[in-house]
C-alpha cells in the first residue's frame, strides 16, 4: 500500500504509456504483484496530484486549516483511490482526454465524500471563497461539456451579491445536493453544526437558503445575455 505523501520518482517508470484504467487495474492486483500496483499507483499520483491539489485548494482550504489540511485530504483521496481501484467504471471510455475526466470526476467524488466526513466532526465552519469554475470541475459528471466561461463568471457575480451567511449556507448545502433527486436537506447533524457556527436555527437555514437563491436567480435573470 503507497504511504502518504509523494511517490518515489522510479516508481512511475514504465508506466506513463498505460490509461487511467489500466493503472487501475494494476492496483487491483496488489496481492498479487505488490510491486507493479505501486508503480502504477506512483504514475497515477504523479498525473492527477497537482489537478485535485488545485480544485481542493480552491473549495477547501478555508475549512481544512490552509495548505496543511487540503496536503493531508490530497493524500487521503489518493489512499482511497488505491484501496477502492475495483470500484472505479470507466464505461468503456478509450479516449484519452474523456476518460481522463471521468478519473478526475471519480477522484473528486472521493475527496469531496472525506470533505463531507470531515466536515461532520467539525464544531464550526469557515468562509470558503469557493471557485464555482473549480467546484463545477468536482462535481459535475465528467461526460459532460465544459461549462461556457461567461456563465460561470455570471454565477460568480451572483453569489458575490450575496452576504457571506447566505454563501456559507449555500455552499454547504451544495456539499449534498444530488442532481435530480427531489426534496434535498441537510443531514441533521450538519445542519445542526451549520446553525451553531451562524449562531441561527436549523429552521432558519431553509430561510437563508431561499432568500440567497431567490438573490442568485434574481440576479442571473436580469443579466441573461439577448441573442
Amino acid at each position: 500500500m503507497p504511504e502518504r505523501g509523494e511517490p518515489a520518482l522510479d516508481a512511475v517508470a514504465g508506466f506513463c504509456a498505460e490509461t487511467d484504467a489500466d493503472l487501475m487495474a494494476y492496483m487491483v492486483m496488489a496481492r498479487e504483484d505488490p510491486a507493479g500496483a505501486r508503480a502504477a499507483w506512483g504514475e497515477f499520483y504523479t498525473r492527477h496530484a497537482s489537478y485535485l491539489y488545485n480544485v481542493c485548494m480552491s473549495a477547501y482550504a478555508s475549512m481544512l486549516g490552509g495548505e496543511a489540511g487540503v496536503c493531508d485530504l490530497v493524500a487521503d483521496t489518493f489512499k482511497r483511490a488505491y484501496d477502492n481501484a475495483r470500484t472505479f467504471d470507466a464505461d468503456g471510455i478509450e479516449e484519452p482526454d474523456r476518460l481522463r475526466r471521468r478519473t478526475r470526476a471519480w477522484l473528486g467524488r472521493i475527496a469531496q465524500r472525506l470533505f463531507q466526513d470531515a466536515l461532520r466532526e467539525r464544531a464550526r465552519l469557515r468562509t470558503v471563497h469557493l471557485n464555482p469554475e473549480m467546484w463545477e470541475q468536482i462535481a459535475s459528471e465528467p461526460e459532460r461539456e465544459p461549462a461556457d466561461p461567461r456563465q460561470i463568471a455570471r454565477v460568480q457575480d451572483a453569489l458575490a451579491q450575496l452576504s457571506e451567511k447566505e454563501q456559507t449556507v449555500v455552499r454547504v448545502t451544495f456539499q449534498w445536493h444530488q442532481p435530480g433527486r427531489e426534496h434535498q436537506r441537510l443531514p441533521n447533524d450538519v445542519a445542526a453544526e451549520l446553525a451553531a457556527a451562524l449562531q441561527t436555527t436549523p429552521e432558519n437555514l431553509r430561510q437563508i437558503r431561499r432568500r440567497a437563491m431567490k438573490k442568485i436567480r434574481a440576479y442571473l435573470e436580469t443579466t441573461r445575455e439577448t441573442p
